[in-house]
């Protein structure tokens, strides 16, 4: 995976995210895109 920001987005950030998402602290995240890509979504 590349993004344009950082070069290679480190497999420790998309652990992070799964991390969260599987966490008491996102029980009323509902219906919203987590992208992790190094900004590139950002920035077209």
């Amino acid at each position: 995976m590349t993004g344009r920001l950082a070069g290679k987005i480190a497999l420790i950030t998309v652990v992070n995210a799964a991390v969260y998402l599987a966490s008491d602290e996102s029980a009323w995240v509902s219906g919203a895109h987590l992208v992790v890509d190094g900004g590139g979504s950002v920035l077209g």
